[in-house]
């Protein structure tokens, strides 16, 4: 996404705003949800590369993650940056296009698409299965949206600042998915 310049907005703001007070005779004010403008850039998933396929004229990079972890995509076609973080091998490589999506058992497990599902093509560098792909600008909407969906563990998340690693929330596990699911003696296998 580009730029949001502020102080544009503020002064086509400010002066609908007065002219409202002056309207109504009474003080105006606005609220906004800035929340995706002030994290978006700070959030980054990452995910492995586990199968390179060509299906007709496109070839498709399938992640380990999938739209029950960055769920924007799926819902609306938004855009996020994708970068290459190779296990091994040169840095920079040739490009290609590719179209980029998840393990999930949904055709719209997509990263690169547009609004309304249309499944579209990055150029990025050639790469191989076990490098990692960066999706860029996830740090608003990319958790707090993420589901269980097909059973997927919420991933791990881990805070990057001035040079230190630390883990901020854990991987779940298989018994975080099933804690609180119960069965009775009437539904459990054998009776």
């Amino acid at each position: 996404d580009a730029y949001v310049d502020l102080q544009q907005y503020f002064a086509l703001w400010d002066a609908a705003r007065k002219r409202l007070e002056e309207a109504f005779g009474h003080r105006v004010s606005l609220e906004i949800e800035p929340g995706r403008y002030l994290v978006a850039e700070s959030g980054y998933l990452v995910s492995e590369i586990r199968a390179i396929k060509k299906m007709g004229a496109n070839t498709f990079y399938l992640l380990d993650a999938g739209f029950n972890n960055l769920a924007r995509p799926i819902l609306y076609g938004s855009y996020h940056p994708i970068s290459l973080a190779p296990r091994s091998g040169p840095d920079e490589r040739p490009m290609h296009d590719v179209v980029v999506g998840g393990p999930l058992c949904e055709s719209g497990d997509i990263f690169t698409q547009q609004e309304g599902g249309y499944v579209c093509s990055r150029s990025l560098p050639v790469a191989s299965v076990g490098d990692f792909l960066v999706l860029e600008c996830a740090g608003a909407y990319g958790s707090v949206m993420a589901s269980n969906y097909n059973s997927k563990p919420l991933a791990a998340e881990v805070l990057v600042r001035e040079g230190q690693v630390r883990q901020i929330r854990a991987r779940q596990t298989l018994d975080d998915l099933i804690r609180g699911e119960e069965l009775t003696s009437d539904l459990s296998a054998g009776t």
